[in-house]
């Protein structure tokens, strides 16, 4: 032992965070240190000023016992990593201790203790010290028990009962065990634990610390302000303005004077309301009832100003940091507002105060949402709408979308089954595996598909999975439920550095890999997904009931839990279940709920303490039936179910199809009713049970559900049809060569003519139903960047882009570069400016892009250096030219006085759009961009460039962020995994260097991190936009169409 010297780690020395060496005994580190040794104890000081240190510390000191009879010696620390040699070295100015004991089948003890707070021990003390110890481990540990057939789950009890306790400390949740042990923020998600636990005594305060630091005595005074010195990115920190004001809770429990940048109002009020769930303390409700009062008001004012049942999301969740809106309509905030509207209207009734604010402000917010961000056509909840510029949905939701939705029951069944499937089918999945494991079928997600990185917008993070499961679960996708969660679970738990640890992200997680332990945010949601989940345990104690809803999977015969709420016990026998439940330490008198998913299609009884009780079928259940019977108030329950009639098959069925052609499935039930919300199918018929249409819907995964009878039971089962195109491309854009496979997706042959980039270039091709045929062509019928590729079949014309900017350019090409030199409206390198983009701005509080026009509210001084010294040197070396290592020319000054870009933004500092007159003819055009953009814009058009002919036709290149759209200052990070694009990386200019390469960030030996990859002096990108060769040009246009983006043409260049 040794190498003490009182440093203390950024992040207490937790995992991946600080080095991982920051706890080893370092030679360096030992030396002041002072020990003193009598016979089995010892003692060391340390802090002593050393000619090494450069001022005096405080004097720390540590002492311990070893087994009587132990041989306690001082040696040579800088031969700490030399064993052999360490135990026969003597003492040096940089000293250890070593302690020697023979080992025999005798348990010994070792002690440590800070000699400053607790008296001496002594060595025949330590087994009482230990056993009691390990009692009160036992007790703590024992607050969650359960016992499942998977081994890797029955740890799950004690490993969560200790995390709990862990991150517990008086008045309130921390944020972490051994990071962040600081005050929670008010909201994130850990403060759930006490009531799953049944812990009501640091459930009340937890919630009583906080309701005491809510702000009561300051009206608002002033506007909505943004911070000035913080470029606008968020909300002034000033008493009087609307977001710190009566109703605001503070992050410091039990004061009233400290402010923070977060709205941890939103899930504080709702684990709130959940804790009023778990109790049904009516009392505690009518104490804390003005404090509800004043945050709905608070909350209302602030994040709805506009009174449109729309709420902003003003860093309320766990993935804030970076996180912004800009005002707009966002789901996940409006989802809490609805839940907390509608309970605290059944509180108000119960109280005999007036609900009708509350039912109407749930009423509002419900009819809005399912107005303006359900997808209809897509069957999920859009991330957010903005309520600036175009007004553009922004349809690629995150996970925390989906999650918040169903766990604030603004969903119907069909509508969780529909917005589940998003997440299956849009969102990363990442395979769990490891050395020896066999069970490979599950898996964890990241928590977006958004590009570029920075922290919090798309990660691997054990909380977010497990909410998501917890999703899956209040779904009744029970199979898919457990397979992510215990993907989690095994992830970090099992495979992972700590067993057991709760961590905060995964290894899976490319920038941060696996980080922290036992992190209060991802344990809370892990006992939620399991008790309120897998176990199915849902309160209603304000209305005096409890419903059990069980969520094991099919093979399951066997489970229990027991927790300080209740317990209960689950078996399976042949056809028979039986249930043992004990609720009364909720202690208060419930009336049981159950709903019981079906394993056969007939029930021959149902017993509740013995007397025959009857069951209805839940109308709305989908992929299987479920029952629900009522079960009394009872101290204990005693339920056998038994089963009769044949197994549920709950397969999914999945079809992949062509849009456009004729669907026909055979129903293998009798079937009913068609559901179809997302339009599927045209004149859609069910006969015979036989389900008929033509498909008309937008391509991807879609669902129809249909009503079945099977037996006694009735469902809607649930037809997943992936559509395709009649005819799909898949091309290979790494090659040299323009490589490509069109797939046939119909049931008939495709016979035809293909054409490349305008030309024909095969006769009566044939693709066989179902078939697939490859092609490959070089220069000159193959062009650098992107080729158009047509099949003409008969009526029908089948139109694709490949993209390969690995073909070479034709030696021969003629190029015409477009003069620019009126059109450029500033230099490149003034893109980004403190004060710079100051309107339009929302004129409420947000979260938004600080004035320099980049960023994020956590970063909101961050600026990049935007420096064309590179490819202003070239181009004036070459006649005002840079030419592409292609032999791609564009016209760009050289002179650094000079323009060289002409920006086009909804920000009043340049034109929306830019229009450049063209002539002659051009089979390509070749642009030289460089843009503003960010994550939040992940997925749209940001931004149109497009060619008109003159005779009116146009040619339209969209500019999608990740796909062709790439910020100036940054390189995108690609894995396959989490982090993915539609097309190949283009090629990109360093303006600094004037090198060009696809991917600079690797050549300059970057990668993911924890921040952007940024490349010093920023990169112009080169698209391209294939053009009709016959056909006079009349003009160009650039137009930006998002909100807080820059989007500028340095040089246009046309292929003759």
């Amino acid at each position: 032992m040794g190498g003490a010297n009182n440093q203390k780690f950024g992040r207490e020395g937790d995992l991946n965070s600080d080095p991982a060496d920051c706890f080893f005994i370092k030679a360096n580190n030992c030396s002041g240190n002072i020990y003193q040794i009598n016979q089995n104890k010892f003692t060391i000081q340390y802090g002593h000023h050393t000619s090494n240190r450069a001022s005096q510390h405080k004097v720390m000191s540590i002492a311990g016992t070893f087994p009587i009879g132990t041989d306690i010696k001082e040696v040579d620390g800088n031969l700490i990593d030399q064993l052999d040699e360490l135990i026969t070295s003597r003492k040096s100015n940089k000293p250890v201790i070593i302690a020697k004991y023979p080992v025999s089948t005798i348990p010994f003890y070792i002690e440590l203790h800070n000699p400053k707070s607790h008296s001496e021990f002594q060595y025949n003390d330590l087994s009482n010290v230990f056993n009691k110890g390990v009692e009160f481990r036992t007790q703590i540990a024992s607050r969650i028990k359960i016992k499942t057939p998977d081994p890797f789950l029955n740890t799950l009890g004690g490993t969560f009962s200790g995390a709990e306790d862990a991150v517990w400390q008086s008045p309130s949740y921390l944020h972490g065990a051994i990071c962040f042990r600081e005050l929670l923020l008010t909201g994130w998600r850990g403060a759930y634990l006490a009531d799953l636990m049944g812990l009501e005594d640091r459930a009340k305060t937890h919630f009583n610390g906080y309701l005491n630091s809510q702000i009561i005595d300051v009206p608002v005074t002033l506007p909505h302000l943004q911070d000035t010195a913080l470029n606008l990115a968020r909300s002034a920190k000033i008493w009087g303005t609307p977001m710190y004001s009566n109703g605001y809770i503070g992050r410091v429990p039990n004061r009233r004077d400290v402010m923070h940048h977060y709205d941890m109002n939103l899930v504080f009020i709702d684990q709130l309301l959940w804790h009023l769930k778990w109790t049904g303390d009516l009392d505690y409700a009518r104490e804390i009832y003005p404090a509800l009062q004043r945050h709905f008001t608070w909350e209302k004012k602030l994040f709805d100003p506009d009174n449109d049942g729309l709420y902003d999301a003003y860093a309320c969740i766990w993935a804030s940091d970076a996180l912004q809106y800009n005002g707009g309509k966002v789901t996940h905030s409006t989802a809490y507002n609805y839940r907390a509207n509608k309970i605290m209207a059944e509180i108000s009734e119960k109280l005999g105060k007036d609900p009708s604010i509350y039912k109407k402000e749930a009423e509002l917010i419900l009819s809005a949402i399912n107005k303006e961000l359900w997808i209809k056509d897509k069957g999920w909840w859009a991330e957010f709408k903005d309520n600036m510029g175009n007004r553009i949905r922004h349809d690629n939701a995150a996970i925390w979308t989906i999650y918040h939705a169903i766990d604030s029951d603004i969903h119907d069944p069909f509508k969780a089954y529909q917005a589940t499937r998003y997440i299956d089918t849009e969102i990363p999945h990442i395979p769990v595996m490891g050395k020896g494991l066999k069970d490979t079928a599950n898996y964890v997600i990241s928590t977006t598909n958004w590009q570029p990185y920075m922290w919090s917008i798309n990660n691997v993070a054990f909380g977010e999975i497990s909410h998501t499961a917890l999703a899956y679960w209040q779904t009744g996708r029970y199979e898919e439920a457990f397979k992510m969660f215990k993907g989690a679970v095994l992830d970090a738990m099992y495979l992972g550095s700590g067993p057991g640890n709760v961590t905060q992200l995964s290894f899976y997680d490319a920038a941060r890999r696996e980080t922290y332990r036992d992190f209060a945010d991802g344990i809370a949601t892990g006992v939620r997904a399991l008790v309120q989940g897998m176990y199915g345990i849902m309160p209603d104690l304000i209305n005096n009931r409890l419903t059990i809803r069980p969520g094991f999977p099919d093979d399951w015969n066997f489970a229990e839990i027991e927790t300080q709420n209740m317990a209960y016990t689950f078996e399976r026998k042949g056809n028979i279940e039986r249930y043992s439940i004990t609720p009364n330490l909720l202690k208060k008198d419930v009336s049981l709920s159950m709903e019981i998913k079906a394993i056969r299609n007939k029930i021959k009884s149902i017993k509740v303490n013995g007397k025959d009780t009857p069951y209805t079928l839940l109308t709305t259940t989908i992929l299987s039936p479920e029952i629900k019977f009522e079960a009394g108030i009872a101290d204990k329950y005693d339920i056998t179910i038994e089963w009769d009639g044949e197994k549920i098959n709950r397969d999914m069925i999945s079809v992949n199809v062509a849009n456009g052609s004729q669907f026909r499935l055979n129903i293998p039930y009798k079937s009913g009713k068609i559901y179809d919300p997302q339009n599927v199918l045209r004149h859609a018929n069910l006969k015979n049970d036989i389900l008929t249409g033509t498909i008309t819907a937008q391509n991807g995964h879609r669902t129809v559900f249909v009503n079945i009878t099977n037996g006694n039971m009735n469902y809607w089962l649930p037809i997943d049809i992936n559509v395709n195109n009649p005819l799909d491309i898949v091309c290979d854009s790494e090659s040299s060569s323009l490589i490509f496979t069109l797939k046939n997706n119909m049931d008939k042959v495709i016979k035809g003519d293909l054409y490349i980039n305008g030309k024909k270039v095969n006769e009566n091709i044939n693709i066989e139903a179902h078939g697939k045929n490859n092609y490959e062509f070089d220069i000159p019928i193959a062009s650098s960047g992107t080729n158009r590729i047509k099949v003409k079949s008969g009526k029908d014309t089948y139109s694709f882009r490949a993209i390969n900017w690995n073909i070479s350019v034709p030696e021969k090409s003629v190029y015409k570069t477009v003069d620019m030199k009126k059109i450029f409206n500033d230099k490149v390198s003034n893109i980004f400016a403190y004060g710079k983009y100051m309107f339009p701005r929302w004129k409420y509080t947000t979260l938004q892009v600080p004035t320099q026009g980049m960023g994020q509210w956590c970063h909101p001084q961050s600026i990049s250096v935007i420096d064309d010294r590179g490819i202003r040197n070239k181009a004036s070396r070459n006649n005002n030219r840079f030419i592409m290592p292609q032999g791609i020319p564009f016209s760009t000054p050289g002179e650094k006085e000079y323009n060289n870009i002409a920006f086009t933004t909804l920000w009043d500092n340049y034109p929306t759009s830019i229009n450049i007159p063209l002539n002659g003819k051009a089979s390509k055009a070749y642009f030289l961009i460089a843009a503003s953009t960010y994550y939040m814009q992940s997925h749209i058009v940001n931004g149109e460039i497009k060619i008109e002919y003159t005779d009116g036709q146009k040619e339209v290149l969209k500019l999608i962020l990740p796909d062709n759209l790439i910020p100036l200052d940054q390189d995108i990070f690609v894995d396959g995994y989490a982090f993915n694009t539609k097309d190949p990386r283009p090629w990109r200019v360093r303006l600094k260097t004037g090198d060009v390469s696809k991917y600079h960030a690797g050549e300059l030996g970057k990668t993911i991190s924890n921040n952007p990859i940024s490349i010093d002096g920023g990169m112009a990108t080169m698209l391209d936009l294939p053009l009709n060769p016959v056909k006079e040009l009349k003009s160009l246009s650039l137009e930006t169409t998002a909100n807080e983006v820059v989007i500028g043409l340095m040089g246009v260049t046309l292929v003759k």
